[in-house]
This record gives structure tokens, sequence and C-alpha cells, in this order.
């Protein structure tokens, strides 16, 4: 019975300790984010950095706002869960970039106007 016990709490301790980790999005390079400028940069090029919008929100100036974002979770039921965010915010008027801004948790945020 002893040996039944210590089995089961080794066995429960390896599946909560391997927990898999989470990914959501593609991570924001800052090489490919320097490429991006204001009132140059067209869609096809912000498309083709960093592919298709996660979310594309249209503004009442009517501009068009592409949203990209990037979570990675790394559960762990011994400690706090370590977590990487960032979002990626590209305002386009007319098919050209206006302005983007990156946040990036634990950073302060990137802005370009």
């Amino acid at each position: 019975m002893r040996y039944i016990s210590l089995s089961l709490v080794l066995l429960l301790a390896f599946i909560f300790g391997c927990a898999p980790m989470i990914i959501e999005g593609r991570k924001i390079d800052s090489a490919k984010l320097k490429q991006l400028q204001i009132d140059v940069t067209k869609t096809n090029k912000v498309e083709e950095l960093f592919g298709k919008p996660d979310k594309v929100e249209r503004l009442p100036s009517g501009e068009e706002m592409y949203v990209y974002r990037y979570e990675r979770k790394n559960p762990h039921w011994w400690t706090m869960d370590a977590v990487d965010k960032q979002k990626l915010e590209v305002v386009l008027k007319d098919g050209v970039v206006q302005t983007y801004k990156l946040r990036t948790e634990g950073k302060e945020a990137i802005l370009k106007e």
C-alpha cells in the first residue's frame, strides 16, 4: 500500500509539473518593426512583415487599426505563471501607416507618430 501511495503522489507531481506551454500569435521582431516608416509603408508591406492581423478595427476617423498579439504562458503549479505578452497596433489611413505602438509586458511602449 505504501508503494502505491508513493507512486500516485509521484505521478500527480509529474502530471502537474509538466503542464504544456501555451503560445498564441507570433513574437513581434524588433528588426521588422524598424522597417515600418510613417507615411511611407503600405498595407501590403505591413502584412508581409507581420502576417495577417489578429484583428482589424475601423476607427471613427476612417482609419484602420491592425492589431497583432503574442502571448506565451508557461504554467507551473508551484510558482506564478511565467507570461510573455506583446501587442502591436498599426494605424493605417488610405493604405499607408500613420502611427504604430508596440507594448511589451514589463517594458515601456514603443510609439511612433
